[in-house]
Formats: C-alpha cells, sequence, structure tokens
C-alpha cells in the first residue's frame, strides 16, 4: 500500500481537528444553586420565560388537608410567583422543604390544599400567591428548595 503526501496530510489534518473537538470542547456545568434568606426574591430563568419566586413563613401548620393524612408534621410556607417575563405556570411540585441534615420533604401536591397557590398560568406583570405545605417525617426543615427534578435551583434558607 503506497501513501502519498495527500494521503498523510489528510490523516494529520482529520486527528488534529479530532483532538481539538475533545479537548477544546467546554465541560458542561451546572451553575450553583441561588442561595437566599426567607422572604427574598429570586428569579427563574427559562428562555424568554422569567418567573421571580419568594418564599418566606416556613413554620409548623395546624391545617387539616381534605383527602391527605399526614405521616408527619404538617408545615407550611407562603409562596408568590409574579411574572416578569411572557405567561408562567408556576411549578408548585418542584418545591422541597429541606432540614439541616439534608432530609428533604415533598411539596404535597396529590389533593387541593387550603389557600394553596394556583398553579394556572400567570400572565406578564401579574402574580399569585398562597400556600405550599410539606409532610414533615424527621428533622424540622429550616428551608426551602426549588428542584428542576435534576438539581436545586433555588434555595431559601433562615440560615442565609
Amino acid at each position: 500500500m503506497k501513501f502519498t503526501a495527500t494521503t498523510v496530510k489528510t490523516g494529520i489534518g482529520a486527528a488534529a481537528i479530532a483532538a481539538a473537538s475533545v479537548f477544546g470542547a467546554p465541560m458542561a456545568s451546572a451553575a450553583p444553586p441561588s442561595i437566599q434568606g426567607f422572604g427574598t426574591s429570586q428569579q427563574l430563568v427559562d428562555g424568554p420565560l422569567v418567573t421571580d419566586y419568594t418564599v418566606s413563613n416556613l413554620q409548623p401548620s395546624d391545617m387539616v388537608i381534605p383527602g391527605y393524612t399526614p405521616k408527619g408534621h404538617l408545615y407550611q410556607a407562603d409562596l408568590t410567583a409574579k411574572s416578569d417575563s411572557g405567561t408562567v405556570t408556576p411549578v408548585v411540585s418542584d418545591f422541597n422543604a429541606r432540614a439541616a441534615n439534608g432530609e428533604t420533604y415533598r411539596v404535597i401536591d396529590t389533593s387541593p390544599v387550603p389557600n394553596g397557590i394556583s398553579p394556572a398560568p400567570i400572565v406578564q406583570g401579574q402574580q399569585s400567591s398562597g400556600k405550599v405545605y410539606f409532610d414533615v417525617t424527621g428533622a424540622p426543615p429550616n428551608g426551602v428548595v426549588y428542584n428542576d427534578g435534576v438539581q436545586d435551583v433555588l434555595i431559601w434558607t433562615s440560615n442565609a
């Protein structure tokens, strides 16, 4: 088999391009979550849609949720969602309460809750407010986390 100068140059060029694409490719990394104190507004950006979420007043609750039997102690927090850009839909199911030891408690979204925040779309400039509830079966929570299903994105805590 005979190699010509063109064949060798083509091979070297292809190897250089392959190396550049492997070593020059940026590594994908997630931005660290935004951590704020309760009562602070935080932006969730989803392309052209921007929602300002504010969580406050995380506390034990004696509320009775029709059709739901707690396994632990109920906690509640006030949640406000405001559309800064576009028509947004609050994703209430992405909120969790979290204890200092890392225990996480999902929001109760299996049945309608008293004074709960509406999951209906919010037009730009408008807001929706209500309560979210958590069934705490271990250590008491000191924070509320917005988790997009992959990672924590927004965190409100009494430790901020």
